[in-house]
This record gives C-alpha cells, structure tokens and sequence, in this order.
C-alpha cells in the first residue's frame, strides 16, 4: 500500500518535483527464525560480538531481519514486543520511525512527564484512550529520533499542535515536519521527515502481510502555517 503525501502553499505553478520514496516495512516475531548472522552490517555484527545475548532476543532478530531486506539505505529502525518497523529512502532525508505495543498505563501520569499543556488536554477531552497516548508517543519518539533533540528531555517540546481551524501538525524547536501515524494490529506505528513530496510504501513480512493486521487509522500530518 502507498500513501501519497505532499502540501504545497499553493504560490509556486512549477510542475511538481518527483515525490521522495519512503518504504515502511513491518515485520512481526515470526519472521525472527529468518535472521541471518552472516548478513549482519559492520555495525551489528560489531554489536553482537561484544554482546552476543542479543541473537537471543526477538527484537533484535526481526529488526535486523528487516535490515536485511531493505532495498534502499535504512534511515530509522524501531522495534516493539516483537514488532519492527523500518524506514528506508534513497534520498539522504531526515526520517524518524517509532512503533509501541498498545498497553494499559497509568496515561495522566505519563502525560505530565511526556506532553506539553495541549496535548494533556486533547488527551482527556478523548478519554485518556490508549490508541491516542500511543498515537502521541510514537510520533514524539520519531521526532526526537530525526531533529536530533534528547530523550526525554525534549519530549514535551516535540509533538502535537492544534492551528486554529483545527488543524493538527507536527512541532518540534527546530524546522518544519510531515508524519503519518497509523494503527496495525495491537501496534501504533509513526513515521516523521522533513520533506515537501513524500510517497510512503508499505511493506509487510510475517502476520503483517494478513489483512487485518495491516495498517488502519492512517492519519497524516502536515507542517505549521507559515506567518
């Protein structure tokens, strides 16, 4: 599945530039029995060496399986209770990936640690539902990882914004940000770039290739508005 994301101000009559290519893959614990040593990159294999308990680990196997599989030059990888999500592009992007197992926690408590004052409340006026903390989570997670901010400090200052007509965008202290965010099985999985035409393709490797398991809930993300 592609999803076609591109803003424009509407100004520039220029033909548009060809859309940036981002592939998503997703992968659960079953492909883990595929990952294979030997094609481990320098730095994984580096990894192992000093600690070879992580071949044990389900987490480690299947992301590095999905390393193992990208066609283009990996630029995130986040693995969860099993799941991977990767994002790989030819283009030399800024990209951050995040997926989270949906789990009940203690979210007001979260929330004062992790948000800022707008999104504690859009997540009470919501209920405190859990897809929708995973939902913010995941996309603060990828930005942290992309604009290169610190974690945790920088969580509350990365996230959701509400424009006045509504509209939610994507802030961090520094530059403008596109995501999409997405629901896949009991995963919340985000994806975040700076990048003006993006064309996201899906891939999927183990349970993630049924049908219900693929991704639903899509929601995209555009940058502020410009003053």
């Amino acid at each position: 599945m592609a999803v076609d994301i591109a803003f424009s101000d509407g100004l520039d009559n220029r033909p548009p530039e060809p859309p940036v290519t981002v592939f998503l893959m997703l992968a659960d614990e079953s492909c883990a029995v595929r990952y294979c040593t030997a094609q481990l990159d320098e730095s994984d294999a580096a990894r192992v060496g000093r600690q070879p308990a992580l071949e044990k680990r389900a987490d480690w196997r299947v992301s590095r399986f999905l390393k193992q599989q990208a066609a283009a030059p990996v630029r995130s990888l986040s693995h969860s209770k099993g799941a991977a999500l990767l994002a790989a592009s030819q283009e030399n992007i800024k990209i951050g990936v995040d997926i989270e197992k949906i789990r009940m926690r203690d979210f007001p408590a979260l929330s004062a640690w992790i948000c800022n004052d707008g999104e504690r409340q859009w997540l009470a006026q919501r209920g405190w539902r859990a897809v929708d903390f995973y939902r913010l989570w995941t996309l603060k997670e990828a930005l942290v990882k992309a604009a290169g901010l610190d974690f945790p400090a920088d969580l509350p200052q990365a996230g959701m914004a509400w424009l006045p007509d509504g509209t939610v965008c994507l802030q961090t202290p520094h530059g403008n940000w596109h995501g999409v965010s997405c629901v896949c099985a009991g995963w919340v999985a985000a994806c975040v770039w700076q990048a003006e035409n993006v064309r996201a393709e899906w891939q999927y490797f183990g349970g993630f290739r049924r049908p219900e398991w693929q991704p639903y809930d899509i929601q995209t993300f555009g940058r502020p508005s410009e003053t």
